[in-house]
């Protein structure tokens, strides 16, 4: 049997759309078990539902605040194949919205704790007094290093 070309083209199209469909599916599903594991306070399962670099965060939490609230409506999923952004909604919030990225690592998909925190983060300058840079006398190291700076240029 010859497929031609138009068909190997839908075939194709089809075998996509169904793969990013099960990719979303299975996101969502990470999304949950990782929420569901907040919500009870095991931070054991919690540890293995998160990327490695978000795992020093998990550590931090504020458990006492975070178990027993009612579970985030998850409103909607976008992206594709290795990364996606959750939509969801916090019900102990007023409805307030917002979104988790959940990634693919190591072949399997975890919840992103730091890229979800740099969705919204904002730098902020800490408040304080400015910095008072007071002059002071050069130390025989200090023109020890000066010279080894000096030394190290290419020639001119």
């Amino acid at each position: 049997m010859r497929i031609g070309i138009l068909g190997a083209m839908a075939i194709s199209t089809l075998l996509g759309a169904c793969a990013s469909d099960g990719s979303a599916d299975e996101a969502r599903m990470a999304f949950g078990a990782f929420e569901s594991a907040l919500r009870r306070g095991d931070a054991v399962t919690c540890r293995t539902l998160v990327t490695e670099e978000s795992r020093p965060a998990i550590d931090g939490l504020p458990w006492a605040s975070v178990t027993g609230k009612q579970p985030l409506v998850v409103k909607g999923t976008e992206g594709a194949g290795a990364e996606f952004r959750i939509h969801v909604v916090d019900p102990n919030d007023g409805g307030a919205p917002g979104e988790f990225v959940v990634v693919r690592e190591y072949g399997r998909f975890v919840v992103d704790l730091v890229a979800t925190a740099g969705l919204t983060a904002q730098f902020v300058e800490a408040a304080g007094k400015p910095d008072d840079f007071v002059p002071r006398e050069l130390s025989p190291a200090d023109h020890d290093r000066i010279r080894q700076h000096e030394l190290a240029q290419p020639p001119r």
